[in-house]
Protein backbone atom coordinates (compact mmCIF):
# COMPACT_ATOMS: atom_id res chain seq x y z
CA UNK A 1 0.00 0.00 0.00
CA UNK A 2 1.13 3.55 -1.07
CA UNK A 3 2.01 5.65 2.11
CA UNK A 4 0.52 9.14 1.02
CA UNK A 5 1.38 10.74 3.55
CA UNK A 6 5.15 10.94 1.45
CA UNK A 7 4.61 13.67 -1.28
CA UNK A 8 6.85 12.16 -3.16
CA UNK A 9 5.19 9.04 -3.66
CA UNK A 10 1.68 10.94 -4.06
CA UNK A 11 3.07 12.47 -6.71
CA UNK A 12 4.05 9.69 -8.42
CA UNK A 13 0.85 7.82 -8.24
CA UNK A 14 -0.91 11.05 -9.31
CA UNK A 15 1.51 11.41 -12.12
CA UNK A 16 1.18 7.64 -13.26
CA UNK A 17 -2.62 7.78 -13.44
CA UNK A 18 -2.34 11.33 -15.03
CA UNK A 19 -0.15 9.34 -17.75
CA UNK A 20 -2.76 6.04 -17.82
CA UNK A 21 -5.49 8.83 -18.64
CA UNK A 22 -3.94 10.45 -21.37
CA UNK A 23 -3.02 7.31 -22.86
CA UNK A 24 -6.84 6.07 -22.76
CA UNK A 25 -7.75 9.30 -24.27
CA UNK A 26 -5.31 9.02 -27.44
CA UNK A 27 -6.77 5.43 -28.27
CA UNK A 28 -9.52 4.95 -30.32
CA UNK A 29 -12.07 2.36 -30.52
CA UNK A 30 -12.16 0.24 -33.81
CA UNK A 31 -13.58 -2.41 -35.47
CA UNK A 32 -11.09 -4.88 -36.86
CA UNK A 33 -12.22 -7.71 -39.67
CA UNK A 34 -9.81 -11.01 -37.73
CA UNK A 35 -11.62 -13.75 -39.72
CA UNK A 36 -13.72 -13.58 -43.04
CA UNK A 37 -12.85 -12.44 -46.55
CA UNK A 38 -11.62 -8.93 -45.45
CA UNK A 39 -8.83 -9.94 -42.66
CA UNK A 40 -7.14 -7.03 -41.74
CA UNK A 41 -9.79 -4.47 -42.20
CA UNK A 42 -9.92 -1.55 -39.54
CA UNK A 43 -13.57 0.21 -38.90
CA UNK A 44 -12.92 3.66 -36.80
CA UNK A 45 -16.07 3.49 -34.59
CA UNK A 46 -17.56 6.38 -34.62
CA UNK A 47 -19.72 8.71 -32.01
CA UNK A 48 -23.20 7.21 -33.45
CA UNK A 49 -25.08 5.00 -34.61
CA UNK A 50 -23.07 2.10 -36.97
CA UNK A 51 -25.00 -0.01 -38.67
CA UNK A 52 -22.76 -3.56 -39.63
CA UNK A 53 -24.90 -5.52 -42.55
CA UNK A 54 -24.43 -6.90 -46.34
CA UNK A 55 -26.03 -4.09 -47.73
CA UNK A 56 -23.54 -2.54 -49.23
CA UNK A 57 -24.86 1.65 -47.41
CA UNK A 58 -24.15 -0.40 -44.19
CA UNK A 59 -21.29 1.41 -42.07
CA UNK A 60 -20.04 -1.64 -41.73
CA UNK A 61 -20.32 -3.55 -44.87
CA UNK A 62 -19.85 -7.68 -44.32
CA UNK A 63 -20.43 -10.02 -47.24
CA UNK A 64 -20.57 -13.49 -45.67
CA UNK A 65 -23.24 -15.82 -45.65
CA UNK A 66 -25.85 -15.59 -43.28
CA UNK A 67 -25.11 -11.94 -42.61
CA UNK A 68 -28.45 -10.13 -42.84
CA UNK A 69 -28.70 -6.97 -44.90
CA UNK A 70 -29.10 -4.67 -41.53
CA UNK A 71 -27.27 -6.76 -39.18
CA UNK A 72 -26.12 -4.88 -35.67
CA UNK A 73 -25.59 -1.55 -34.93
CA UNK A 74 -23.03 -0.10 -32.91
CA UNK A 75 -24.79 2.56 -30.45
CA UNK A 76 -22.53 5.13 -27.90
CA UNK A 77 -23.83 5.25 -24.73
CA UNK A 78 -22.75 6.78 -21.66
CA UNK A 79 -20.79 3.66 -20.77
CA UNK A 80 -19.21 3.27 -24.00
CA UNK A 81 -20.34 1.61 -26.79
CA UNK A 82 -22.53 -1.40 -26.90
CA UNK A 83 -23.37 -3.98 -29.56
CA UNK A 84 -27.42 -4.23 -30.57
CA UNK A 85 -28.65 -7.20 -32.50
CA UNK A 86 -31.25 -5.88 -35.18
CA UNK A 87 -33.15 -9.19 -35.27
CA UNK A 88 -30.86 -10.69 -37.63
CA UNK A 89 -32.06 -14.17 -38.98
CA UNK A 90 -29.20 -15.52 -37.63
CA UNK A 91 -28.05 -14.03 -34.83
CA UNK A 92 -25.26 -11.98 -33.57
CA UNK A 93 -22.83 -13.53 -31.09
CA UNK A 94 -20.11 -11.52 -28.68
CA UNK A 95 -17.71 -13.89 -27.48
CA UNK A 96 -19.04 -17.03 -28.36
CA UNK A 97 -22.82 -16.07 -26.80
CA UNK A 98 -25.94 -15.09 -28.98
CA UNK A 99 -26.57 -11.69 -27.59
CA UNK A 100 -29.48 -8.86 -28.19
CA UNK A 101 -27.44 -6.24 -26.57
CA UNK A 102 -24.18 -6.57 -24.98
CA UNK A 103 -21.93 -3.23 -23.66
CA UNK A 104 -18.41 -4.07 -25.37
CA UNK A 105 -14.66 -4.20 -23.56
CA UNK A 106 -11.61 -4.04 -25.44
CA UNK A 107 -11.06 -7.20 -26.68
CA UNK A 108 -14.31 -8.70 -27.25
CA UNK A 109 -15.20 -10.54 -30.37
CA UNK A 110 -18.29 -9.91 -32.29
CA UNK A 111 -19.25 -12.96 -35.26
CA UNK A 112 -22.06 -12.55 -37.61
CA UNK A 113 -22.53 -14.98 -40.76
CA UNK A 114 -20.65 -17.90 -41.25
CA UNK A 115 -16.79 -16.83 -41.39
CA UNK A 116 -16.63 -13.01 -40.15
CA UNK A 117 -15.33 -11.95 -36.84
CA UNK A 118 -14.61 -8.67 -36.00
CA UNK A 119 -13.08 -7.25 -32.64
CA UNK A 120 -13.27 -4.32 -30.85
CA UNK A 121 -9.86 -3.04 -29.97
CA UNK A 122 -8.76 0.44 -28.95
CA UNK A 123 -5.77 1.33 -30.73
CA UNK A 124 -3.16 4.30 -30.36
CA UNK A 125 -1.74 5.85 -33.74
CA UNK A 126 0.91 3.34 -33.70
CA UNK A 127 -1.18 0.44 -33.49
CA UNK A 128 -3.76 1.98 -35.73
CA UNK A 129 -0.97 2.51 -38.62
CA UNK A 130 0.61 -0.88 -38.23
CA UNK A 131 -2.81 -2.32 -38.61
CA UNK A 132 -3.40 0.15 -41.84
CA UNK A 133 -0.27 -1.11 -43.73
CA UNK A 134 -1.19 -4.73 -42.86
CA UNK A 135 -4.08 -4.39 -44.20
CA UNK A 136 -2.79 -2.10 -47.77
CA UNK A 137 -0.28 -5.02 -47.94
CA UNK A 138 -2.19 -7.62 -48.35
CA UNK A 139 -5.18 -5.71 -50.82
CA UNK A 140 -3.00 -3.24 -52.52
CA UNK A 141 -0.73 -3.31 -55.16
CA UNK A 142 2.85 -2.03 -54.18
CA UNK A 143 3.68 -0.23 -57.01
CA UNK A 144 0.92 1.44 -58.03
CA UNK A 145 -1.66 1.83 -55.18
CA UNK A 146 -4.54 0.33 -57.05
CA UNK A 147 -6.06 -2.46 -55.28
CA UNK A 148 -4.68 -5.88 -55.88
CA UNK A 149 -6.20 -9.08 -58.50
CA UNK A 150 -7.05 -11.13 -55.14
CA UNK A 151 -9.17 -7.73 -53.73
CA UNK A 152 -10.82 -7.03 -57.04
CA UNK A 153 -12.39 -10.23 -57.61
CA UNK A 154 -13.75 -10.34 -54.37
CA UNK A 155 -15.33 -7.00 -54.39
CA UNK A 156 -16.42 -7.54 -58.30
CA UNK A 157 -18.33 -10.81 -56.73
CA UNK A 158 -19.66 -8.96 -53.61
CA UNK A 159 -20.99 -6.06 -56.70
CA UNK A 160 -22.41 -9.03 -59.29
CA UNK A 161 -24.50 -10.54 -56.54
CA UNK A 162 -25.79 -7.60 -55.34
CA UNK A 163 -26.75 -5.78 -58.53
CA UNK A 164 -28.38 -9.32 -59.62
CA UNK A 165 -30.31 -9.21 -56.71
CA UNK A 166 -31.43 -5.69 -57.08
CA UNK A 167 -31.52 -5.52 -60.54
CA UNK A 168 -29.11 -2.66 -60.36
CA UNK A 169 -26.54 -1.75 -63.07
CA UNK A 170 -23.37 -2.45 -62.53
CA UNK A 171 -20.59 -1.97 -65.07
CA UNK A 172 -16.56 -3.51 -65.55
CA UNK A 173 -14.06 -1.16 -67.48
CA UNK A 174 -11.08 -3.59 -68.76
CA UNK A 175 -8.42 -1.53 -70.19
CA UNK A 176 -4.29 -1.56 -70.97
CA UNK A 177 -1.73 0.54 -72.25
CA UNK A 178 -0.76 0.56 -75.62
CA UNK A 179 2.20 -0.81 -76.85
CA UNK A 180 3.61 -0.93 -73.28
CA UNK A 181 6.68 -3.25 -74.31
CA UNK A 182 8.18 -0.73 -76.42
CA UNK A 183 7.89 2.12 -73.33
CA UNK A 184 9.53 -0.62 -71.15
CA UNK A 185 12.41 -1.33 -74.64
CA UNK A 186 12.96 2.58 -74.93
CA UNK A 187 12.48 3.81 -71.89
CA UNK A 188 13.48 1.26 -70.00
CA UNK A 189 12.04 -0.54 -66.80
CA UNK A 190 12.12 2.08 -64.15
CA UNK A 191 10.13 4.52 -66.57
CA UNK A 192 7.48 1.75 -67.19
CA UNK A 193 6.87 2.01 -63.47
CA UNK A 194 6.81 5.29 -63.51
CA UNK A 195 4.22 5.54 -66.13
CA UNK A 196 2.20 2.82 -64.13
CA UNK A 197 2.30 5.31 -61.14
CA UNK A 198 1.46 8.03 -63.27
CA UNK A 199 -1.22 6.01 -64.87
CA UNK A 200 -2.96 4.87 -61.54
CA UNK A 201 -3.16 8.90 -60.14
CA UNK A 202 -4.83 9.59 -63.30
CA UNK A 203 -7.64 7.24 -63.73
CA UNK A 204 -8.07 7.24 -59.33
CA UNK A 205 -8.31 10.94 -59.79
CA UNK A 206 -11.70 10.24 -62.75
CA UNK A 207 -13.42 7.90 -60.58
CA UNK A 208 -15.65 8.19 -57.71
CA UNK A 209 -15.44 7.13 -54.22
CA UNK A 210 -17.74 3.70 -54.46
CA UNK A 211 -15.97 3.08 -57.46
CA UNK A 212 -12.91 0.02 -57.11
CA UNK A 213 -10.03 0.80 -59.51
CA UNK A 214 -7.87 -2.03 -59.81
CA UNK A 215 -4.09 -3.58 -61.14
CA UNK A 216 -5.56 -6.38 -63.15
CA UNK A 217 -2.29 -7.70 -64.51
CA UNK A 218 1.06 -6.48 -65.67
CA UNK A 219 -0.13 -3.14 -67.69
CA UNK A 220 -3.64 -3.86 -67.39
CA UNK A 221 -6.47 -2.26 -65.07
CA UNK A 222 -9.68 -2.64 -64.30
CA UNK A 223 -12.58 -0.40 -62.24
CA UNK A 224 -15.84 -1.49 -60.99
CA UNK A 225 -18.68 0.75 -61.80
CA UNK A 226 -21.45 0.29 -59.13
CA UNK A 227 -24.86 1.36 -60.07
CA UNK A 228 -23.70 2.67 -63.61
CA UNK A 229 -25.67 1.71 -67.19
CA UNK A 230 -23.96 1.40 -70.16
CA UNK A 231 -24.34 5.13 -71.38
CA UNK A 232 -22.66 6.70 -68.27
CA UNK A 233 -19.68 3.96 -68.24
CA UNK A 234 -19.22 4.68 -71.89
CA UNK A 235 -18.34 8.24 -71.05
CA UNK A 236 -16.62 7.50 -67.80
CA UNK A 237 -14.17 5.35 -70.02
CA UNK A 238 -13.82 7.99 -72.92
CA UNK A 239 -13.35 10.62 -70.05
CA UNK A 240 -10.59 8.54 -68.56
CA UNK A 241 -8.65 7.85 -71.73
CA UNK A 242 -8.96 11.73 -73.27
CA UNK A 243 -7.42 12.29 -69.45
CA UNK A 244 -4.37 9.64 -70.33
CA UNK A 245 -3.62 10.48 -74.00
CA UNK A 246 -3.45 14.16 -73.00
CA UNK A 247 -0.96 13.84 -69.86
CA UNK A 248 2.57 14.46 -70.65
CA UNK A 249 4.71 11.80 -69.28
CA UNK A 250 8.23 12.44 -68.63
CA UNK A 251 11.32 10.83 -67.56
CA UNK A 252 14.80 11.80 -67.35
CA UNK A 253 13.94 14.93 -69.53
CA UNK A 254 12.43 12.28 -72.26
CA UNK A 255 8.47 12.89 -73.09
CA UNK A 256 6.74 9.39 -73.12
CA UNK A 257 3.86 9.30 -75.83
CA UNK A 258 0.90 7.09 -74.34
CA UNK A 259 -2.66 5.53 -75.01
CA UNK A 260 -4.89 3.41 -73.60
CA UNK A 261 -7.53 0.58 -74.92
CA UNK A 262 -10.67 0.30 -73.10
CA UNK A 263 -13.20 -2.44 -72.60
CA UNK A 264 -16.68 -1.95 -71.41
CA UNK A 265 -19.75 -4.46 -70.24
CA UNK A 266 -22.34 -3.47 -67.93
CA UNK A 267 -24.60 -5.73 -66.19
CA UNK A 268 -28.20 -5.26 -67.06
CA UNK A 269 -31.76 -7.66 -66.40
CA UNK A 270 -29.46 -10.03 -65.60
CA UNK A 271 -27.59 -10.33 -68.93
CA UNK A 272 -25.06 -11.93 -67.84
CA UNK A 273 -25.36 -15.26 -65.88
CA UNK A 274 -21.64 -14.93 -63.54
CA UNK A 275 -19.18 -12.63 -62.87
CA UNK A 276 -17.37 -14.74 -65.19
CA UNK A 277 -19.48 -14.26 -68.49
CA UNK A 278 -19.00 -10.43 -67.55
CA UNK A 279 -15.30 -10.20 -67.33
CA UNK A 280 -15.15 -12.23 -70.72
CA UNK A 281 -17.57 -9.45 -72.38
CA UNK A 282 -15.10 -6.85 -71.13
CA UNK A 283 -12.01 -8.34 -71.80
CA UNK A 284 -13.30 -8.92 -75.56
CA UNK A 285 -14.24 -5.45 -76.05
CA UNK A 286 -10.87 -4.64 -75.20
CA UNK A 287 -9.21 -6.70 -77.54
CA UNK A 288 -11.77 -5.26 -79.73
CA UNK A 289 -10.14 -1.67 -79.16
CA UNK A 290 -6.67 -2.87 -79.65
CA UNK A 291 -7.42 -4.93 -83.17
CA UNK A 292 -9.50 -1.58 -84.38
CA UNK A 293 -6.64 0.41 -83.73
CA UNK A 294 -6.21 1.76 -80.17
CA UNK A 295 -6.74 4.63 -78.03
CA UNK A 296 -10.20 3.75 -78.26
CA UNK A 297 -13.39 2.16 -76.09
CA UNK A 298 -15.34 -0.29 -77.01
CA UNK A 299 -18.48 -1.76 -75.85
CA UNK A 300 -21.82 -3.31 -76.90
CA UNK A 301 -23.58 0.46 -77.44
CA UNK A 302 -20.76 0.84 -80.50
CA UNK A 303 -22.28 -2.74 -82.76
Amino acid sequence: MVDFDDSSERTKVLGLQGLLAEEARSRKAYLIVISGRAVGKMYPVAAREMVIGRAPECDVFIDDDGVSRRHAKMVPTIEGTRLVDLGSTNGTFANNQRVDSQLLTDGDRIQIGSTTILKFSYQDDVEENFQKQLYNSATRDPLTGAYNKGFFAERLKTEFAFSSRHDNRLSLLLFDLDFFKKVNDTHGHLAGDEVLRKIATIVTGQLRTEDTFARYGGEEFAVVLRDTDAERAFLIAERIRRAVESFQFVFENKTIPLTISLGVATLCNNNFPTVRDLVQAADEFLYRAKRNGRNRTECALLR
